[in-house]
């Protein structure tokens, strides 16, 4: 038995044991809220492009167990497509909703740039200002889960992390869950000062010492910013298990491809560290596959290849009993479907690390129908804008 080849695999079982480690310390913390505050709650909603699921957005807002005070949706400019579609759905819903028309950003990202037209719309009647972004299916207590430690004092912000749904059976569904599922089991800890922008919510006065229009002004990343600046100000961030929101994957592998690509050049600029401990992480599990398929006609190396096979299972396992939990429950055929993915783990590691590498340079970074370049945190211009037809 080639003993230097069982140490070189040895972390990818260690990366294996510590994602198993935290589903299971995920799953057994888990509880749904049960306790809801009342309270005046502005969402503030960057939206661009076509915009596909803002009518079944608009019906999961209307139908919050905590009904929001007003919806403000905040687009680049009257030719930007979504502007249409969301006068048109305005007038179909019984939400309050205000069209606030940002102008195109210069030095930010044109998502950050709308929030903060967003943003100069709160007023004194305020309580609870939420961002969100616009490809989530939160469920009924979405809103209440954000609000409530605002209303009752217990936090400054407040954050969760989206869940990959699996609508259709798509294969592109599959890989994304395969792969976001497991990071958003993880741990998030304080050191890397992580929120996430698609549902965060903030108190009036949280919001008045970050300075939030300020330090999006010259930012491409709303929630590493905001989540930066809490942390140096010693705001109390909160991080709920329960709020994992419904994401579905838009478009096929390519798609997805570009999305993770774009999350990691973003994590690559905002935080080094973590992408790095994400590159040491899949490149460890990916040479350990590389090694055990290579030396596959030993025995050893067939017990190995099991051992990170049934770890993958079983992380899939948690992952299901986790959506579960939170009641969102998938039909036996996607279960089914994800669990005979593990049997690829190596191809979806691969993938993976693809992502990963790609994100090596963040110099340019294409993001929606702009091009940013960037130099420096704080320093992001605009490369090249595609102009609405």
């Amino acid at each position: 038995m080639p003993l230097h080849l069982l140490v070189l695999c040895v972390p990818a079982f260690l990366v294996a044991a510590a994602g198993l480690l935290a589903g299971f310390v995920f799953l057994g913390s888990l509880r749904l809220p049960r306790v809801q505050r009342c309270g005046a709650a502005t969402l503030i909603l960057p939206l661009t492009g076509e915009a596909a699921g803002l009518g079944d957005l608009l019906r999961a807002i209307e139908a919050q167990s905590l009904a929001p005070r007003r919806l403000l949706i905040c687009l680049e400019s009257r030719d930007d497509p979504a502007h249409a579609r969301a006068t048109r759905l305005a007038g179909e819903t019984t939400l309050p909703i205000e069209i606030v028309i940002a102008g195109e950003a210069s030095h930010c990202a044109q998502k950050c740039r709308n929030q903060i037209a967003g943003l100069q719309r709160i007023d004194a009647a305020d309580q609870v200002v939420i961002l969100l972004d616009a490809d989530i299916a939160p469920p009924r207590w979405w809103l209440s889960a954000l609000a409530t430690p605002i209303l009752d004092g217990s936090a400054d912000v407040v954050t969760g992390y989206r869940w990959p749904t699996i609508d259709g059976g798509a294969f592109a569904a599959h890989l994304a869950a395969a792969i976001d599922r497991g990071i958003a089991l993880l741990p998030r800890l304080a050191g890397f000062q992580v929120t996430w922008g698609g549902s965060l919510a903030l108190s009036p006065a949280a919001l008045a010492r970050l300075g939030a229009g300020r330090v999006l002004a010259d930012t491409l990343s709303d929630d590493c910013t905001i989540g930066a600046q809490a942390a140096t100000l010693g705001l109390r961030v909160l991080t709920r298990r329960a709020l994992l929101v419904p994401t579905p994957a838009n478009g096929g592998v390519a798609a997805v491809w570009r999305f993770g690509r774009r999350q990691y050049q973003i994590i690559r600029v905002y935080r080094p560290g973590l992408w790095w401990l994400a590159l040491l992480a899949v490149s460890a599990r990916l040479l350990a596959w590389a090694i055990l398929l290579a030396q596959l006609e030993q025995w050893w190396a067939r017990l190995a290849l099991l051992g990170l096979l049934a770890c993958a299972l079983l992380a899939t396992l948690l992952q299901t009993l986790v959506g579960r939990r939170l009641g969102f429950a998938e039909p036996p055929a996607l279960t089914l479907g994800q669990a005979a993915l593990c049997l690829f783990r190596p191809l979806v590691d691969a993938f993976h690390w693809s992502l990963v590498v790609a994100a090596a340079d963040a110099r340019r970074i294409r993001w929606g129908h702009i091009t940013y370049r960037v130099t420096g945190p704080a320093q992001i211009a605009i490369a090249s804008r595609r102009r609405w037809p």
